[in-house]
């Protein structure tokens, strides 16, 4: 499908012309150059005050360029998707916690590319999703810098830290991190998702979805026997609640005409990443060692595929997953999800208590009359 095959940099993707570049925009961007600001946060409604590092900012987009936002785009699946989307193309916005690290990652990803021949556009913002004050300022950046989002790949996650903790607004964190924030976080970047051509934005969940119940009577695992289990049930119920949020998005999307935003779930598989880095016993050298873990290049084949592949395009409201356990790991196929995860009242009341935590709003009617003027 008009694929050429580089030799060390794998297939590209030659039949998008957004994708292409000229030898001045080519130019222009090797000369990019690296600047690290540093601004002081004012005093927040929040619970915890905190000041955070600037924005660190790499090449701006081309005037062709489709532009991809990536939460924890520094390590593992991030970072895997992060390359793959560059090198089609994509002006790819890194959203992570650590500055340093982000900027480690940039310097990694620009020298892949530029072995390959190719150029790099990348840009890195500081996006703690354990602050609703840091998601907001980062949505403020972003639609400053740019009209549209093409790609919103929430990616980032906690798995299981075996003691409770907190995020900074209170939120138990694997609720706060894998769900709220992302939740506050589309909904800060709809404007520019919706003016896009065609917008994708993709959920990583995870099969542990599958034990995951909603305990709405107590979101946040509160009291002595509010976080049993090492954190695994608060794991599960997190998982679910990003499918609950991709479906419930979808119908909302739909219902309001929007229908160039398309929004899916993915589970990537069991991949060897930094994500086992709470586990009291990590287990998953063992797992690799007997061959029970993919890549993170492998992992990321999903979510990459729902982000940019042409035969997903019209692809929403669906949940793909790894199909290691059909023994074909790092091929991602669309699955039924949990029966939990099609309770349609579950999936409103938490968009509700969503949107009441975190204070993010979708305004879809002033999105869908903004596309009907245009």
């Amino acid at each position: 499908r008009g694929l050429s095959v580089h030799p060390l940099c794998g297939p590209r993707n030659l039949s998008d012309r957004s994708h292409s570049f000229d030898s001045k925009s080519l130019n222009s961007t090797m000369r990019c150059s690296f600047r690290v600001s540093l601004t002081t946060t004012i005093k927040s409604p929040s619970r915890v005050n905190h000041a955070r590092r600037g924005n660190a900012v790499r090449c701006s987009a081309s005037a062709t360029s489709k532009v991809a936002v990536i939460t924890g785009a520094n390590t593992g699946l991030g970072k895997a998707s992060a390359e793959d989307l560059a090198k089609q193309g994509y002006t790819v916005v890194l959203a992570c916690r650590s500055i340093e690290r982000g900027e480690a990652a940039v310097v990694s990803i620009e020298k892949k590319l530029a072995a390959c021949g190719l150029p790099a556009s990348l840009d890195l913002i500081q996006l703690d999703l354990a602050s609703i004050e840091s998601v907001n300022d980062f949505a403020s950046s972003f639609v400053k810098k740019y009209s549209t989002c093409d790609v919103l790949l929430n990616n980032a996650g906690v798995m299981a830290p075996p003691e409770r903790e907190l995020t900074k607004d209170g939120f138990e964190m694997q609720m706060g991190v894998n769900h709220l924030g992302h939740f506050a976080l589309t909904a800060g970047l709809l404007d520019p998702l919706a003016a896009a051509e065609k917008a994708r934005v993709v959920n990583v969940s995870s099969v542990a979805h599958e034990f995951g119940t909603m305990n709405f009577d107590n979101l946040q695992s509160e009291g002595y026997f509010g976080y049993l289990g090492l954190g695994w049930p608060q794991y599960g119920q997190s998982k679910l609640a990003n499918i609950l949020f991709t479906y419930e998005l979808h119908r909302k999307l739909r219902f309001a005409g929007i229908s160039n935003v398309m929004t899916n779930a993915v589970h990537p598989g069991y991949v060897d990443t930094e994500l086992p880095r709470f586990l009291p016993v990590n287990i998953y050298p063992l797992f690799k060692q007997l061959g029970g873990l993919i890549s993170p290049v492998q992992g990321a084949k999903g979510q990459i595929a729902l982000a940019t592949s042409p035969e997903h395009a019209d692809t929403s409201g669906k949940y793909f997953a790894d199909l290691a356990n059909e023994g074909k790991p790092g091929v991602h196929q669309q699955r039924r999800s949990s029966a939990k995860s099609y309770d349609l009242d579950a999936a409103s009341r938490l968009w509700e208590m969503s949107t009441e935590l975190t204070g993010a709003t979708f305004d879809f009617a002033t999105v869908n009359a903004r596309e009907e003027r245009a």
